[in-house]
């Protein structure tokens, strides 16, 4: 297993919600990797999941706009996977590979859903200008999760589904929460998380934790630049909120689709999980 590195690894505690239980898994996938356009485009073979197939639920941009096909179940642990560009059409396998790397570091959910969206679009700007939608869906699913007595949420996104994930916890109202946040690889500028858009949003989370890589040239290729870092290859660049942590995984993932079924990550993933809590 290779070298983990956090700053700031502290759990953080948020005012104002009730202390929830503990949460469930995340996904692995293996594959090739392409750049184009300025973006990042990742498509995924089969994995060999060995833990049950996560539900679906799809988000989709219709006649009335942005929504989604179905619930978020009703249990105590929920892992929620959001894939990125190119990865709609595989983001089953790349949950169950996630959530077999999480339960081999010791934590299980009680149940697990893929987020698909849209992602397949040779326009990668466009791509990336929909996470915002797809954040706000997922916002939705959460609060109607936590309207029905719904217990704790893991959200993990990789790639572009890093930047929905972050979107999500900036439009989730005051009064709802997730337990936990992480990006895998989130294809974004170090500032967007520093400061503008989603800063405002991290007290939403109990912990949000962000996973980079060195080793991540697609996204150091795509974002970053003079006076910023990009996130998933340098982490934020800053302290953004006492409740996120830069884990640097540099030791153990070699390219931008390793982090999907890396055994540090879901390690120390799943040692966080089970071991934080806020209140």
């Amino acid at each position: 297993m290779g070298r983990i590195m956090a700053a700031n690894d502290n759990t953080g505690e948020r005012s104002g919600r009730d202390a929830r239980t503990a949460r469930r898994p995340l996904l692995r996938a293996a594959g090739t990797t392409l750049i184009g356009g300025g973006g990042l485009a990742a498509t995924t073979g089969a994995a060999s999941a060995q833990v049950d197939t996560p539900d679906v639920i799809e988000v989709n941009d219709g006649f009335f706009g942005w929504s989604a096909d179905g619930s978020l179940p009703v249990t105590d642990e929920l892992f929620v996977f959001i894939h990125g560009w190119f990865g709609d059409t595989t983001v089953s396998s790349q949950a169950s590979t996630v959530q077999n790397a999480l339960e081999s570091g010791g934590y299980t959910p009680t149940e697990s859903v893929a987020i698909e969206w849209p992602a397949t679009n040779v326009n990668y700007l466009g791509a990336e200008s929909d996470t915002e939608d797809v954040g706000a869906v997922v916002a939705d699913l959460v609060e109607d999760f936590d309207d029905a007595g719904g217990g704790n949420v893991r959200l993990v996104g990789h790639s572009l589904g890093g930047r929905c994930v972050y979107w999500t916890a900036t439009k989730l109202g005051s009064d709802s929460g997730i337990e936990t946040v992480a990006g895998l690889g989130t294809a974004a500028h170090g500032s967007e998380i520093c400061g503008e858009p989603w800063n405002a949003g991290l007290g939403t989370a109990c912990e949000v934790r962000n996973y980079h890589s060195q080793n991540d040239s697609m996204v150091g290729s795509a974002y970053g630049g003079i006076g910023d870092t990009a996130l998933g290859t340098d982490g934020a660049g800053c302290s953004p909120a006492s409740n996120y942590s830069d884990v640097d995984v540099t030791g153990s993932v070699g390219s931008h689709l390793e982090y999907l079924g890396d055994d540090a990550v879901g390690s120390d993933l799943a040692d966080a999980i089970t071991t934080g809590g806020c209140e």
